[in-house]
């Protein structure tokens, strides 16, 4: 039986940490990031599958002794990251078993939601279905699963860490500010390494998931040297000491000696070959992306420039106006080579939808059409052409609710955008491992056409307080 070797005195069954949800908690400087990389070199070690959301750069170093696929931006990815490819990634990492570090240090925080959030919406899809082991990591977790706020993506990770047992989905969420995450993941998570804390709102967090009285609990995590940590696993509370990791660690704290850069492993062999699949589906710079990968934008996401760029009123008026026709553009007839079973099903969504008020069924048709394009209440009533102030008294609740569209607060205000691939992972489960993935791809050009149909091809809709 594998086993994981953590330090001296702490070895773990394998098998204990499928499906589990590890918390490795501390300030930094007390070994927590020292003790993730131990349990990724340890899982790497028995080939275990993993995706690590790694927000600082810091993890390329497990390169040095095990073969694994960086995407990112940084010197040591092995291909570029990509927005219109999360899902085609996640799906090599579980299909093939593929260990990835996405790292998306270089990305803007609305960008890595984004790409995150699709990522792993995709792996909790495709993990229902495939059903064998895998572990998602992630490190600095108070930035996407932070304590009083609700987001979309935030909603994914705390399903994963609470509820992946069953899909084999197994989580490590790795934070120095215990405080700032969400308690639900944390009182919940069935291993604990609790390393060094000082602040006060942090140790009453570890007060409440010790079972010591709060004074005895403050007095030996004080005194927790590096590297040092309280293990908690079921009913066993230990003080332990994690081993040194074995690869580079590439959050070391930067000092006047010389630091000699380690020698990566390259991807190879069965790695290379699903890469280079991957890769045929991610447009080289200056190209355009295949055409049933590719949405049709025809507005930018970001707020206009006032001084560099038309009102949105005169952007939208210069480009077309129809959804269908936007769809359409892009995408062929499929009818014919999906499943009669596939079929009925979108026509019962199609009759729901059928339902909506007309500026209802324009919105949804819209940003069905200009996924995965994100939108705010100004620009979407901008490009539909209705009051802002009708979109704001009549949101698009039942699209949100059925999962067509998603909704998460941003920096510059409420964006929503089209979600039809994530919905035909979650409404169509049952039929998408028989259509395998060109046939999945179909269903979902086949789901914008119809969506972006319903809705009405002039500019006819008019406010009624």
């Amino acid at each position: 039986m594998s086993v994981l070797n953590l330090g001296p005195e702490l070895t773990i069954p394998l098998e204990d940490v499928v499906g589990q949800c590890v918390a490795i908690l501390g300030i930094r400087g007390s070994g927590k990031s020292n003790t993730a990389g131990v349990i990724f070199e340890e899982l790497l070690q028995a080939h275990y599958p993993m995706s690590l959301v790694d927000i600082d750069g810091e993890y390329f170093g497990l390169k040095e002794k095990y073969e694994v696929l960086v995407v990112g931006g940084g010197d040591h990815a092995d291909v570029e990251l990509n927005m219109a490819t999360a899902g085609e990634v996640a799906d090599l990492s579980l299909r093939e078993g593929v260990p990835v570090i996405l790292d998306v240090s270089d990305m803007l925080s609305d960008e890595r939601e984004r790409f995150v959030f699709d990522y792993l919406t995709r792996v909790w899809a495709l993990a229902g279905r495939l059903r064998t082991p895998y572990m998602i990591g992630i490190e600095e977790c108070h930035e996407f699963i932070p304590q009083g706020v609700r987001t979309p993506l935030k909603d994914v990770i705390a399903r994963i860490a609470l509820r992946g047992r069953k899909r084999g989905l197994g989580a490590v969420v790795i934070s120095q500010r215990s405080a700032k995450v969400e308690k639900d993941v944390l009182t919940q998570a069935g291993m604990l390494f609790l390393h060094r804390v000082v602040h006060e709102a942090d140790m009453r967090v570890y007060g409440e998931l010790l079972p010591w009285r709060k004074l005895e609990a403050k007095e030996t995590v004080s005194k927790l040297g590096i590297g040092e940590c309280i293990f908690m696993s079921g009913a066993a509370v230990r003080k332990v000491k994690v081993r040194v990791r074995h690869t580079f660690h590439g959050g070391y704290t930067p000092s006047f000696r010389p630091v000699e850069s380690p020698k990566l492993r390259q991807v190879r062999g069965r790695i290379l070959e699903a890469l280079a699949r991957v890769q045929t589906a991610i447009p080289a710079p200056g190209e355009a992306a295949p055409a049933l990968c590719r949405a049709p934008v025809v507005a930018p996401v970001a707020a206009p420039d006032p001084i560099a760029s038309p009102p949105w009123e005169e952007q939208r008026d210069a480009a077309p106006c129809s959804p269908r026709a936007l769809v359409q553009e892009v995408v062929p007839d499929v009818v014919s080579d999906l499943p009669e079973p596939v079929l009925r099903q979108v026509d019962r969504l199609l009759r729901r939808l059928r339902r909506l008020s007309p500026v209802q069924q324009r919105v949804v048709g819209f940003l069905v059409g200009q996924e995965p394009g994100a939108y705010t209440t100004h620009e979407l009533a901008a490009w539909v052409d209705c009051p802002e102030t009708l979109l704001r008294v009549e949101p698009p609740t039942e699209a949100l609710e059925l999962g067509l569209v998603s909704c998460e607060r941003l920096a510059r205000g409420v964006t929503y955008r089209g979600a039809v691939r994530q919905y035909a992972d979650e409404a169509f489960s049952g039929f998408t491992s028989g259509l395998g993935a060109e046939g999945t791809r179909r269903l979902i050009a086949y789901l914008r056409r119809r969506i972006a149909d319903l809705a009405p091809a002039e500019r006819d809709l008019v406010y009624t307080p």
